[in-house]
């Protein structure tokens, strides 16, 4: 999600969503930065099937709060969209899923995507980005900005994200779905797919996981800024890594449950608590040690075998 102000969820249970009213920003002030822009150059993308069309008349369009952070809305049709610089040679690697946030009202796609994809694609893993079907806001970028200002400014629209969480979960499965049955044409290791997801996008990876579904299953997993805080482990819980400030305005004042639970099944996990660094941290340097998240990770997936050493 964005740096500056963000729209975080409780998870209770695999799929019940509900909002942390928001801490108030300055008085409109990152909404009416917002600008529309047009839809940028992207590597081809593959449609994923759904078993609900989401009912929605507005088009996709694209939005940016500055010239790093560009945000998607008005997703109807989910997508997957292999990486290009992580394609190249044929031998099977390990393969992320990246789910971005926006607090299931848009897409971060730059700071929660497409900058975290040019991270990973060095280190030898297939780098996949998710567009996941979001709530509709209206046509054009005034209806887009009256969406976000309810949502941000007054904590409006809770039941209708509620609606769409779901899809965004059932989203992320056919992801899953499609890589694996991929995994020869895109030299990935079956036995080894993961998910990776911020704020809305790590709520869509906990419902994931917690669905348990065993053609949907992630081998591994990661959540940036998103919950800590549930009863739920699925059964052979697969890898998990999770990191968050602890000064995060949406989630920082959950308890760490659901660490302590992937622990206490005796899955693996990793948790890395900074002191500081806020909510939205993916790819935006804070100057504090939330910066590390990503090395982080990345000397977790090799300790894990997923990355190359």
């Amino acid at each position: 999600m964005l740096r500056r102000v963000a729209i975080g969820f409780v998870c209770a249970g695999a799929l019940g969503f509900g909002l942390v009213a928001p801490v108030a920003a300055a008085p409109g002030d990152w909404v009416n930065a917002v600008v529309p822009v047009a839809k940028p150059a992207e590597p081809p993308a593959v449609a994923l099937p759904v078993a609900n069309a989401l009912n929605n008349p507005a088009p996709e369009a694209w939005a940016q709060q500055d010239p790093r952070e560009r945000l998607i809305y008005n997703v109807s049709q989910p997508t997957l969209t292999p990486m290009p610089a992580s394609m190249g040679g044929t031998a099977a690697q390990a393969a992320v899923i990246l789910i971005p946030g926006g607090g299931f009202q848009f897409l971060a796609m730059d700071n929660e995507g497409y900058d975290v994809a040019s991270r990973l694609a060095p280190l030898g893993v297939r780098v996949f980005i998710l567009k996941y079907r979001t709530q509709p806001v209206g046509d054009g970028i005034a209806a887009f900005k009256a969406a976000i200002a309810d949502t941000f400014q007054h904590g409006g629209g809770a039941q209708e994200r509620a609606r769409i969480a779901p899809l965004a979960v059932a989203d992320a499965q056919a992801a899953i779905r499609l890589v694996r049955a991929n995994a020869v044409q895109w030299h990935v290791d079956p036995a080894r797919i993961g998910i990776l997801g911020f704020s809305a996008g790590a709520m869509t990876v906990l419902g994931a996981l917690q669905a348990d579904l065993p053609d949907a299953r992630p081998d591994f997993a990661g959540m940036i800024y998103g919950p800590t805080q549930s009863d739920t482990v699925p059964a052979k819980a697969p890898p998990l890594f999770a990191a968050i400030a602890a000064d995060d305005r949406f989630f920082g004042g959950q308890d760490l449950s659901l660490i302590h639970n992937w622990r206490k099944s005796g899955a693996s996990v990793e948790l890395h608590l900074f002191s500081a660094g806020g909510h939205g941290f993916a790819s935006q340097p804070h100057g504090t040690t939330s910066d590390m998240w990503f090395d982080e990770y990345a000397l977790w997936l090799k300790d894990k075998g997923y990355a190359a050493r």
